[in-house]
């Protein structure tokens, strides 16, 4: 058994140079220019834990974590978690990568909403960002950002419920704090 691996190389105009072959011998991998990632890539436009890359359901889940230069498959910008075939190009600011899964070599299937009316001036990057049942994806910086809101958000609101429940008498704070 063959397991799946990333081919990083440059392309240049006839050839490709490869680098190094990475193989997904993990179900978790973090890439970044931190020596604390699996996959270290040490170069200006990568960010320290700028992807990760998952194994979820016998599928390989790319994801940007937020970084600056971003991360694309086959020439698109992803923006969530976005599934890997054999043979997808990845590219993390200038570094290349082949992702090799001869198991995910099937022809992809893209999910369609229902059919929508298209003015004929439209694009192919129309539909560049559609989100599968209408859910939208949320990076995993952003992500963290609006849980840790919310957070504090709910912190926030007890507080005053509890100090408003003071002021009116139904509790008596003193009692709550251990002597």
């Amino acid at each position: 058994m063959t397991l799946p691996r990333l081919i990083i190389y440059e392309d240049s105009e006839h050839t490709d140079t490869i680098f190094e072959t990475f193989e997904l011998s993990d179900h978790s991998i973090t890439i970044g220019s931190d020596p604390d990632n699996h996959l270290i890539l040490k170069t200006p436009e990568i960010d320290s834990s700028h992807a990760s890359l998952e194994l979820r359901n016998n599928e390989w889940i790319l994801q940007d974590l937020g970084s600056p230069h971003g991360t694309m498959v086959n020439g698109e910008t992803i923006e969530g978690p976005h599934s890997l075939y054999h043979d997808d190009l990845i590219e993390l600011g200038y570094i290349k990568m082949r992702f090799q899964d001869p198991e995910r070599s099937v022809t992809k299937e893209f999910p369609r909403s229902a059919p929508q009316e298209q003015d004929e001036h439209e694009n192919e990057h129309t539909h560049r960002h559609e989100h599968k049942g209408g859910v939208v994806h949320i990076s995993g910086r952003i992500w963290f950002a609006t849980v840790a809101t919310a957070t504090i958000a709910v912190i926030f609101i007890i507080i005053f419920l509890l100090i408003f429940a003071q002021v009116l008498g139904v509790i008596d704070l003193g009692r709550l704090v251990p002597p």
